[in-house]
Formats: structure tokens, C-alpha cells, sequence
């Protein structure tokens, strides 16, 4: 089993790879294959989360109150009949209400955090540079007041500043998607044809 699962594994690697020379039905076939395997394992893993969360809670503990997002879970599906399609809008609205409550709680975690976060002491050059940078790339995106010659040269800067920032991201996207085919270059060179050890 395990050298089907290596040459399955071998012959999808090239026809994914295949793609870098042109579109092709090996590649279409391997990207169905995933997107289905994909879709069928998302179907698996949310029954599991209804059974786990909703259906033995009820079943077995008694929790009554589980059968309240039951209940909204499938008036969501009334989207799917015309003329009931209105009864939908009241788990959407549920949806959206939590979803702006929870957004909420995320701007003092995320926004006001990246705030403490930048906001160091100027005991290092490191730290030093952090605050500049940062202070120059929000001089960037001042639009709120007539520009002046200090606010353009600092909004230019600004701009270096976002681009070597980009550029850097971008360059450890790139190292990442190198790791990940290097990863792939064993796996056939070790696992598959056994010339690496």
C-alpha cells in the first residue's frame, strides 16, 4: 500500500507540475481531484462539529439550549425555496450581529495592540528605526491636511518604507514556495525513486 500511495503521490507532484509548461488534462484532472477530496473533507469535518457540538449535548447531557443554532443552522437552508427564502435573513442577521460583536472585541486585540506594540523606547537602534519607519509610512497615507514640503518628503519616504516592507514579504513568500518545492524534490528523489537517502 504504502508504494501505491508513493507513486499516487509521484504522479500527481508532475501533473501539477505539469502546468509551468501549459494547461493540460493531467493538471485539470489532479485540481478536480483536489478541490473534490477538499469539498469532501469540509462536509466530513462539519457533521463531526454538528454531532460534537450540537447533537450529543442534546442527546446525551440534556443541553437544551443546543437545539437553538440547530434551529437557526437550518432555517439557513430555506435560502434554497423561493418562497421561503425570507426566513433566511433572520440566522443571517444573528450571523451578522455576532460576527460585528466579535469584530468589536478584535480591534482591541489586533488594532490597539499593533499600536502598544510600535510604541517602544528608544534604547536601540532596532527599536529607533521601528518607530521612524512606522511614523514615516502613516505620513504616507496623511490626506487630511494641505501638504507642505516636510510632509512630502517624509510621505516619500513613507513610501520606501512600504515598498522595502512589501518587497521583504513578498521575498519570504518566495522562500516559503522554494521550502515547499524543495520538499517535493525529496519526496520524489528519497520516497519515489530512492536516489537520495
Amino acid at each position: 500500500m504504502t508504494v501505491a500511495k508513493t507513486w499516487a503521490g509521484a504522479l500527481c507532484v508532475f501533473a501539477v507540475y505539469s502546468f509551468l509548461w501549459k494547461e493540460n488534462r493531467f493538471f485539470r484532472a489532479v485540481q478536480n481531484l483536489y478541490v473534490g477530496l477538499a469539498a469532501g473533507y469540509s462536509i466530513v469535518l462539519a457533521v463531526k462539529s454538528i454531532q460534537r457540538q450540537a447533537w450529543v449535548p442534546l442527546t446525551t447531557k440534556g443541553d437544551i439550549w443546543a437545539i437553538v443554532p440547530m434551529i437557526l443552522g437550518l432555517l439557513l437552508f430555506t435560502r434554497l425555496f423561493k418562497r421561503y427564502a425570507w426566513v433566511a435573513r433572520w440566522p443571517m442577521a444573528f450571523l451578522m450581529g455576532m460576527g460585528a460583536a466579535l469584530s468589536m472585541k478584535a480591534i482591541e486585540s489586533d488594532f490597539v495592540r499593533q499600536i502598544q506594540a510600535s510604541l517602544v523606547a528608544w534604547n536601540s537602534i532596532n527599536n529607533l528605526m521601528l518607530s521612524l519607519g512606522t511614523a514615516l509610512a502613516l505620513t504616507y497615507f496623511f490626506f487630511t491636511f494641505k501638504p507642505n514640503a516636510v510632509t512630502n518628503y517624509a510621505g516619500r519616504a513613507g513610501r520606501w518604507v512600504l515598498m522595502l516592507c512589501f518587497g521583504a514579504a513578498f521575498g519570504q513568500s518566495v522562500q516559503g514556495r522554494l521550502s515547499l518545492l524543495i520538499s517535493q524534490m525529496q519526496f520524489l528523489l528519497k520516497d519515489w525513486l530512492h536516489v537520495m537517502k
